[in-house]
């Protein structure tokens, strides 16, 4: 395999392990919930990658934000904004006139496939630097190591379920940093951390638990994937 990014994982779910509500809105896992390990770790990336689902559904900006982090990133070295990534199979639906195409000055950076028309990847091209991969699925391998030849020595990943499982599947995640709130949120069919087709019991991922930290509303961990 040709170089690729260290994949971190970032995000925060319920103590159920859910990332959105059953109507799949962006909501509070900890009752003081904050996003500062999120930002926090936004620091350290050269680009912030999400999956489809969240680039349609809550169009983040993936910025810096606050002087503290900003003056973090300068001595970094780092530009002030980051490449944004996003892996979405299907773009038509997709809308390019929010906060993830237009905030900042970063590339943006879309994986697809063939099932976005061509009508729709020439309009995606006028924001973004377009691939187009597969027939119907991305494959992620090859995309991360287009990241690598392009400057991404770091990729942050915020989510969600679809895509980090794709990833762990793929043995491309090299460290996780996961949020766990004090809220149960519920559903069947609500998003979790993971989702996907899931593992059978002889393909199940291992990690190492590096830190935890307890606070009041919620325990911050970190891990690495034993490989």
């Amino acid at each position: 395999m040709k170089k690729r990014p260290f994949v971190f994982l970032c995000t925060g779910m319920s103590l159920d392990g859910k990332l959105s509500n059953y109507k799949k809105e962006c909501v509070p896992i900890s009752s003081d919930d904050n996003r500062d390990m999120l930002y926090d770790m936004r620091v350290f990336a050269d680009a912030a990658m999400v999956g489809g689902n969240t680039l349609e559904l809550d169009d983040p900006g993936l910025m810096i934000k606050g002087d503290k982090r900003i003056k973090q990133r300068k001595k970094l070295n780092k530009p002030l904004d980051l490449v944004k990534v996003s892996v979405i199979s299907n773009a038509n639906n997709l809308k390019v006139n929010g906060d993830f195409f237009n905030r900042g000055d970063g590339e943006k950076v879309i994986f697809t496939t063939k099932e976005t028309s061509d009508d729709k990847i020439k309009e995606l091209r006028k924001k973004a630097n377009v691939f187009v991969m597969g027939e119907k699925k991305v494959n992620l391998k090859k995309a991360l190591e287009i990241l690598y030849e392009l400057g991404v020595k770091s990729l942050l990943v915020e989510g969600g379920g679809e895509l980090i499982f794709s990833l762990l599947k793929d043995d491309l995640v090299d460290e996780i940093n996961l949020k766990i709130g004090n809220l149960i949120i519920g559903g069947r069919d609500t998003t979790t951390f993971c989702d996907g087709d899931g593992f059978g019991k002889l393909f199940f991922k291992k990690v190492k638990f590096l830190e935890v930290i307890k606070k009041p509303n919620c325990l911050i961990l970190k891990a690495k994937i034993v490989k």
